[in-house]
């Protein structure tokens, strides 16, 4: 009787070890399910973005088919394409779409109506009071920040171009010093002497100090325009009548 009862007694204990163990497999099962959601996510490949959308099967509304529709397929009700697929646990729709613009969509049980996607990148008014569309927003994808380079603008040096001198020593009556006084106030060919009267030779003379006002420039622009147009045989003859210049 002993050995009967403890048999039993070692049979419960086994049977309450085995009923914790499957309370605590479908505790974690159930845990499990409840941590798949809804999804919505995106894979970009060039100009287009495959969009996958997952429903858990504890969130859909019931077991009846669900759509998935938008502006994507014009929501078109009849469309047979539309329509989720079993995977699982889940539903799910994949579906490539243009970069660069914003889908909206919901959700449609066949028996139970609409439902939105708590995935959704946004919600915005849909043409029902009180009813939001979700949205699929691929404005911002594969866009590539844009590197303005400025333009950096190459200075070209263009070769400066030497004043034109001439040899105005070759006028009677002008020494080095005098030519030098004469080029610094701009008057350095014989075309430029030629062109410049007497009296402001005169004060130019007169401004470099006492030492020079003694020379007399009354014939250096005759003599400068004979050198200029390069007569310097008619030039020589004049120069062997001047005293110095005068």
């Amino acid at each position: 009787m002993e050995r009967e009862l403890e048999h039993h007694k070692i049979k419960y204990a086994i049977c309450y070890v085995n009923l914790l163990n499957r309370r605590n497999f479908y505790g974690t099962f159930i845990v499990l399910l409840n941590t798949i959601k809804m999804a919505l996510t995106k894979q970009t490949k060039g100009s287009q973005t495959e969009v996958t959308f997952t429903i858990a099967e504890h969130e859909a509304p019931s077991t009846a088919p669900i759509l998935l529709l938008g502006d994507f397929n014009d929501w078109q009700t009849n469309d047979s394409s539309c329509q989720m697929e079993k995977e699982g646990n889940t539903y799910v729709k994949r579906i490539k779409l243009k970069n660069g613009k914003r889908y909206e969509y919901r959700y449609l049980s066949e028996d139970k109506g609409w439902f939105n996607d708590h995935a959704a990148d946004a919600y915005v008014p849909s043409p029902y009071e009180g009813i939001d569309n979700g949205v699929v927003d691929l404005t911002t994808v594969g866009e590539k920040k844009k590197v303005v380079k400025k333009a950096v603008k190459k200075t070209v040096k263009k070769p400066v171009k030497k004043a034109k001198k001439d040899d105005l020593k070759k006028i009677e009556g002008i020494g080095p010093k005098i030519a030098s006084i004469l080029t610094e106030k701009g008057i350095g060919t014989f075309k430029k002497l030629s062109a410049t009267s007497a009296a402001k030779l005169e004060g130019i003379l007169k401004e470099a100090g006492p030492r020079y006002t003694m020379h007399k420039p009354g014939s250096w622009p005759k003599q400068a325009k004979l050198a200029d147009q390069g007569k310097w045989a008619e030039l020589k003859k004049l120069q062997d009548k001047l005293d110095g210049g005068k």
